[in-house]
């Protein structure tokens, strides 16, 4: 059963354009291919700042969480920027744990991750 749902969205702030991630459910190996394929394509597109919200992400193993590091990487190599928002504590306990808070910024809110 597939329990990740996202939606994208290009939004206009104060602070100039970046694209929004939002995700919702359980993000695990079950559905950690449609989560590559979301963040891929946005990736594509090039954006200079990707934000993923996880507010609405009640898990992430580690697949989902390679799939962001990945994401990660490849927003680098592209001289743009990737940041998390708003984990919940369960996701932001996995994100402490495995270091990758300190690989990819976090945010408390997306506002504030808008204002960097």
């Amino acid at each position: 059963m597939d329990l990740l749902t996202t939606s994208v969205a290009t939004v206009e702030s104060d602070r100039g354009q970046y694209t929004l991630v939002e995700l919702a459910g359980e993000a695990d190996v079950t559905n950690c291919d449609a989560l590559r394929e979301v963040l891929e394509a946005e990736v594509a597109r090039q954006p200079r700042t990707l934000i993923i919200d996880l507010s609405g992400l009640r898990f992430m193993d580690s697949s989902a969480l390679h799939v962001i590091l990945r994401a990660n990487r490849a927003m680098g190599r592209q001289g743009g920027v990737l940041a998390l928002a708003s984990p919940r504590e369960p996701v932001a306990k996995m994100l402490r744990l495995t270091a990758a808070d300190q690989l990819v910024p976090v945010y408390p809110t997306v506002s504030a991750a808008t204002a960097g």
